[in-house]
């Protein structure tokens, strides 16, 4: 089966190669077909558990559909392929456009789309057995059958100011949730976030049922962690008030490290030089992140990467601008 994954169009790259890492994480081998900032086509060997699964993870996905055809954004290539791939031969059906297009005129495709797949068919634009995704690009025309719809609105539940305990500088829950998912944790596995802060990384990842540990040189933050994942009824995590160079003593081993690392900007040091934090953060984790597992860091700085490549190898970069002022890159790291 080729899946289509229609993609949110955010920060480059990031919405694919999340895909890509979720997919791994839920054991699920997948060729990549096509790929481009729209969409992701992968040939695979799905399930319904496991597309299920992957909408539950996704944050940069709108829809997982089923492709039927690709063609050129021509009209006339559109309809000759979708005579060519007849549907199902019973239930009702919806058609929808994604159309990005500027010679292809939505109503006039979904019409003539229409005319193929509606006959003797009821048409159910409220809760159809099948929705028919159209997806037109600038060049190139899907058209897919819908999988799975994800709805990330709950993502928006979870923001900061909505929780019992903030800080200033709290990840959104979607940039959370990708990270997660770029470490390629599995349910059940350990993650660990060393600079938990108020516990936004922790919270997404054990809401995804990995075992979560979290570390942080301030008591308070401690504290405003378990408020905050109490709140969203987890019960089994991990906290320790540690400073990184400790956190060994308390954690051997994880499979997956999630954190953003803390730049003095309404966090603390304790007044120790950051180049000498990251450098002691870098050797902690390489220390506890199990061989051939991942470590997904947040750094002001895209410069700062060359001081964990001392002691992991740099696997992506993706680039996430916070603000005007504001640009974090999100560094996936391997333990070789």
């Amino acid at each position: 089966m080729k899946l289509m994954f229609e993609l949110s169009k955010e920060y480059g790259t990031l919405p694919s190669a999340e895909v890509l890492a979720s997919l791994k994480a839920e054991h699920m081998d997948a060729e990549i077909i096509s790929s481009n900032e729209d969409v992701l086509i992968v040939e695979t060997k799905p399930n319904d558990a496991g597309i299920k699964r992957l909408a539950e993870r996704l944050a940069f996905t709108f829809m997982i559909d089923d492709l039927q055809f690709s063609c050129p954004a021509m009209l006339d290539e559109i309809i000759q392929n979708a005579e060519k791939h007849p549907l199902p031969p019973e239930g009702s059906v919806a058609i929808r456009c994604k159309n990005r297009s500027s010679h292809i005129h939505s109503e006039q495709l979904i019409d003539q789309l229409g005319d193929i797949y509606t006959k003797k068919r009821m048409v159910n634009l409220t809760n159809p057995d099948l929705e028919i995704r159209a997806v037109v690009t600038k060049d190139t025309a899907y058209l897919g059958v819908r999988k799975a719809s994800l709805n990330t609105s709950h993502f928006q539940q979870r923001r900061g100011h909505l929780r019992p305990f903030l800080s200033p500088i709290t990840l959104h829950p979607k940039i959370a949730r990708a990270m997660v998912n770029l470490s390629q944790v599995k349910k059940q596995q350990t993650l660990l976030d060393p600079f938990c802060g108020t516990g936004g990384i922790l919270l997404e990842a054990g809401l995804l049922g990995a075992q979560i540990i979290g570390g942080d040189i301030e008591q308070k933050m401690i504290d405003g962690s378990q408020k905050n994942l109490e709140f969203y009824h987890l019960k089994k995590f991990q906290l320790y008030c540690a400073d990184i160079g400790d956190i060994s003593s308390y954690v051997p081993s994880v499979d997956a490290i999630a954190t953003d690392f803390p730049y003095a900007r309404a966090t603390t040091t304790k007044g120790e030089q950051l180049t000498q934090l990251y450098s002691r953060a870098f050797e902690t984790i390489a220390q506890i992140l199990k061989k051939n597992k991942y470590a997904v860091v947040g750094l002001s700085n895209e410069a700062i990467r060359s001081i964990g490549e001392q002691y992991l190898s740099v696997v992506a970069i993706y680039p996430v601008k916070s603000h005007r002022s504001l640009t974090r890159y999100f560094v996936v790291y391997k333990n070789s």
